[in-house]
């Protein structure tokens, strides 16, 4: 038989064009040269003045040299480790991440706002879901949860249920401080990577207190980040066209790698491009857009462009329920994440309401539509092998192809996912809620040592301790 080797395989991908990218890079210069970026924190303000950044004021400018340096340090690929092993970012194979500042929680279309349990139970089903790579402290809001407790809860109630890497608590300085140094603590792990921060610059172009603020912790103790500007509402906050919105978020995102880089040379970064497309009669933002599935694709040739990985896309959707709009948007914005081939897929299942509300029936549907369309993405092969010219021969124009050899092929070839046959919307809320119900039952994990023990009681209550 004939090896496959040589195969060719059809694949689709799509992205912006080089000159497109010079254009995008070559604008974003000028505005950070002539307008610069708002930077509120004065020692924000200084680290910027000592690497040679013109400061008038509150108004930071950013010569190209510094720029182009700057970008040429940001890694290509980089891990983030925890006691279970690691992740690498930017080699190839995409790292999931969970659900991402979920307010509410919707299971069998009742909606509430997220509580403890909803937390506990969406850490324990990222753990088990070998399709998430990462842990998230953010994928629901606790609410009841004191507020002065709730950073500590969510990273304490991570360690103990989860020991996939991590994201980091970034609400302020002293949060993220306390975050990391419990990361640290909790799994013996000193002196590498042991979390992933999430930053966001401010459309326009600001930089608020907590952003620079965060920015300086992670580069203090060498952790990883990923920066990102896609709070840009066109028309608001940004231009009316998509070109202008992505501009103004190149040059954003831009900013926040060059304050990371004066700080920590080579830190690894991920570029950040959370984009959506708007309401042009309310002025609202569309997650499900499909101007937030060409923002992607957009993502993927400024990053490729600048050579370091990037983020974008997940299982947008405007819907409040299981409906219609709920799988076209996710699925548009799903697909448009496998086609450029992004290295981080934040808000991977679960997510809708624009990113209010993580839905447990459509956080095992979203698995579905990811595996389903990851297979479409990669194609099929067509080749002296997989036509079976042989077989059809031998079998001729009358006979069929019932064997336990082609069984088996049929199998690999056309691998299942979802329900099959079309279901009525009660049967799949019920298969879906029982899905939940078994991860959930049949998790396990290892039990805490005294030590970890003791490690948490030192940050939480025993109250809060779930």
């Amino acid at each position: 038989m004939m090896g496959l080797q040589g195969a060719v395989i059809m694949k689709l991908t799509l992205s912006i064009s080089k000159k497109e990218c010079d254009l995008i890079h070559e604008q974003s210069l000028k505005l950070l040269k002539t307008m610069g970026i708002t930077v509120f924190s004065n020692e924000a303000q200084e680290i910027f003045r000592k690497a040679g950044a013109r400061v008038d004021g509150k108004q930071v400018f950013l010569d190209a040299p510094l720029v182009e340096e700057s970008l040429k340090l940001v890694p290509s690929a980089f891990p983030v480790y925890s006691n279970s092993g690691r992740v690498v970012v930017g080699k190839g194979e995409i790292c999931t991440l969970p659900a991402y500042g979920g307010t509410y929680v919707s299971r069998n279309e009742v909606i509430a706002l997220g509580t403890r349990r909803d937390y506990v139970n969406f850490t324990k089903l990222n753990q088990q879901n070998q399709l998430i790579k990462m842990a998230s402290p953010y994928t629901i809001e606790p609410f009841d949860i004191p507020l002065d407790l709730r950073s500590a809860y969510r990273m304490a109630m991570l360690l103990k249920y989860s020991d996939k890497p991590c994201l980091s608590i970034v609400g302020s300085q002293e949060e993220s401080c306390a975050c990391i140094a419990m990361v640290k603590r909790y799994r013996g792990i000193d002196h590498k990577p042991v979390v992933l921060g999430n930053v966001n610059v401010s459309a326009p172009m600001i930089m608020g207190h907590s952003t620079t603020e965060v920015i300086t912790v992670h580069c203090l103790e060498n952790q990883p980040l990923m920066i990102a500007c896609g709070s840009g509402l066109s028309g608001l906050t940004a231009p009316p066209t998509p070109g202008g919105n992505f501009l103004l978020a190149n040059a954003g995102i831009i900013a926040g790698i060059v304050f990371a880089q004066i700080q920590s040379p080579g830190l690894p970064i991920i570029y950040g491009l959370p984009l959506f497309g708007v309401d042009p009669f309310k002025a609202e933002t569309l997650v499900g857009s499909p101007a937030t599935a060409l923002f992607t694709l957009a993502a993927k040739g400024m990053a490729e462009y600048y050579k370091i990985p990037f983020r974008a896309g997940g299982t947008f959707t405007d819907s409040k329920y299981l409906d219609y709009q709920s799988g076209f948007e996710s699925g548009i914005n799903l697909l448009s994440t496998l086609l450029a081939e992004v290295d981080c897929l934040m808000h991977s299942f679960g997510m809708e309401d624009a990113l209010k509300t993580i839905n447990y029936n459509k956080y095992i549907l979203d698995e579905y539509a990811f595996l389903s369309l990851k297979d479409f993405v990669q194609g099929m092969e067509i080749n002296d092998v997989t036509t079976m010219m042989d077989e059809i021969l031998k079998v001729g124009s009358t006979g069929n192809y019932i064997s336990s050899r082609n069984l088996k092929l049929i199998r690999k070839q056309y691998r299942p996912h979802g329900f099959g046959e079309g279901k009525t919307k009660a049967a799949v809320l019920k298969e879906t809620d029982d899905e939940i119900i078994r991860r959930l039952d049949s998790y396990q994990f290892t039990a805490q040592t005294k030590e970890q023990i003791k490690i948490i009681r030192g940050y939480l209550p025993d109250e809060y301790i779930d």
